[in-house]
């Protein structure tokens, strides 16, 4: 499958992409490669595949899930820049 300036164009206008013309023929030979090599990977045999291969059922890698101790309000508030009244006080972005 070979792409033509017309298609590569298109598909320029589709991802608002502007080309230069002087460098339209080093992307098409670009893109041609892709999808050459694309072509090539479809042609690969993988009928002894399974989707055992694919996907291996291996469990959950998560550590437990388990309950322990958490901050202080005190080691929180040290953590912020600015603390008041059991809140962080942030920079306020939403004018109302």
């Amino acid at each position: 499958m070979n792409l033509n300036e017309e298609s590569l164009q298109k598909i320029a206008e589709l991802s608002r992409l502007k080309i230069d013309p002087k460098d339209i023929q080093n992307f098409l030979t670009d893109f041609n490669k892709v999808l050459n090599y694309v072509d090539t990977i479809t042609e690969l045999n993988v009928s002894s595949v399974s989707d055992e291969d694919l996907y291996p059922n291996e469990g959950n890698s998560l550590r437990a899930d388990k309950a322990q101790e958490g901050l202080s309000r005190s080691q929180i508030e040290s953590f912020a820049p600015s603390f008041q009244n059991g809140y962080f006080v942030v920079p306020k972005v939403i004018e109302t």
